[in-house]
C-alpha cells in the first residue's frame, strides 16, 4: 500500500545537475545527452531550482538569446522538495498541489543546507500511481440524491448506494454514484478461494502480525471490487473498458469502505471517463484512479 512506500524505495539517484552558474545552452545539451527531461540547479550539493523542457519552451517565447543566460535566471524557484522517508502519497500530493512534474528529493544533514540524494518524477509514480496522468479536478455538483437500481440482481440491507445526477435515465458529466459495504471475514474467504489468492496476510491473523500491516488486510482487488459495484448503480448497463488503480493504503477485514464513481468526462460513443475512490471507515482515501465505461442501454427484459 502506498501509505508504506517511502520515496526513497522508487526514486531515480542519479540526479542530472548543472551549477547556477552554468548556461542554459549546457543544461539543454545536458537534457539531451542523458535523455531527461529536467536539470536540478545547484548550489554545492543543495538543489536551489531546476530548468525543464517546458521552462526552456516558455523561456524561448521570451528571450531570444535564451542560450547565453545562467540558469540562475531562467530556473524555477523557490524549489519544491521532498524527504526520502516521505511515503510516495505525500509526494503525489505535492505535485499535483503544485503543478509540478518533477520533485527533488533531499535529505537534512548536519550543515546549513539540505544534500541532493534523488529525483521523483511523474514517470517513476505512473508505475505505482497511473492514473495521474489522467487526473482532473473533481467537479462541484448540485444534482439530487436519487436511489436507484439499474441492473442489479438484488441488494442486501446491510449494503447502502446512492447516485446524484440529472435524472434517473441517463448519464452526464458531473454525476456521482457511491456504494458502502463492509469487507468481512467471509467476504475475504470467499473472494480468496474464488480467485486462488490465498496469500497468509489475506486470511491468517498471526502471520500477519508480522508484516509490515500488523494486521489482516483485505485483498486489494477485493477492495477494487467495491468500485465495480458503484458502477453497477448508475443508470444504464455499464460495461468496464479500462481501469487504473492506485491502492493508498490499506483495508483492514472487517472495516466498512465507500466506493465514489464521478463522470469527469464524456469520451462520445456512449463512452466515459470516471474518477474512482474508495475510502475507509475513517474517511482516509484507500484507493484512487480512473475508469473508462461504456454505457449501453438497459435490455428490454430489465425494463419490464
Amino acid at each position: 500500500m502506498h501509505d508504506t512506500i517511502p520515496v526513497a524505495e522508487i526514486m531515480v539517484t542519479d540526479v542530472v545537475t548543472a551549477p547556477r552558474t552554468a548556461k542554459a545552452t549546457e543544461a539543454a545539451v545536458l537534457m539531451r545527452d542523458e535523455g531527461v527531461s529536467s536539470v536540478v540547479v545547484t548550489d554545492g550539493n543543495a538543489p536551489v531550482g531546476i530548468v525543464t523542457e517546458g521552462d526552456f519552451a516558455t523561456q524561448l517565447c521570451q528571450r531570444a538569446d535564451l542560450g547565453r543566460h545562467e540558469l540562475e535566471a531562467v530556473m524555477s524557484t523557490p524549489l519544491e522538495t521532498v524527504a526520502p522517508d516521505a511515503s510516495i502519497v505525500e509526494a503525489v500530493s505535492a505535485l499535483r498541489d503544485d503543478g509540478i512534474e518533477h520533485l527533488p528529493v533531499v535529505a537534512e544533514p548536519a550543515g546549513e543546507s539540505d544534500d541532493l540524494v534523488g529525483i521523483l518524477t511523474t514517470t517513476e509514480l505512473s508505475y505505482y500511481v497511473p492514473h495521474l496522468v489522467h487526473r482532473r479536478s473533481r467537479h462541484e455538483t448540485s444534482h439530487p440524491q436519487r436511489q436507484v437500481r439499474t441492473d442489479t440482481a438484488y441488494e442486501r440491507d446491510d449494503w447502502t448506494f446512492e447516485y446524484r445526477g440529472e435524472d434517473e435515465t441517463t448519464v452526464s458529466v458531473g454525476d456521482e454514484a457511491r456504494f458502502t459495504k463492509t469487507l468481512s471475514s467471509d467476504d475475504v474467504e470467499a473472494f480468496a478461494d474464488a480467485s486462488g489468492d490465498t496469500n497468509r496476510v489475506h486470511l491468517e491473523d498471526s502471520y500477519a502480525a508480522g508484516t509490515r500491516f500488523g494486521e489482516r488486510i483485505v485483498h486489494g482487488v477485493l477492495a477494487n471490487g467495491v468500485v465495480s459495484a458503484a458502477l453497477a448503480r448508475l443508470p444504464g448497463l455499464t460495461i468496464y473498458l479500462s481501469q487504473e488503480s492506485s491502492f493508498l493504503a490499506p483495508v483492514a477485514v472487517g472495516d466498512r469502505v465507500t466506493a465514489t464513481c464521478e463522470i469527469t468526462e464524456a469520451l462520445g460513443g456512449s463512452r466515459y471517463r470516471i474518477d474512482t475512490t474508495v475510502t475507509d471507515g475513517d474517511g482516509t482515501l484507500v484507493l484512487e484512479g480512473d475508469a473508462v465505461v461504456l454505457i449501453d442501454d438497459l435490455p428490454p427484459a430489465a425494463e419490464e
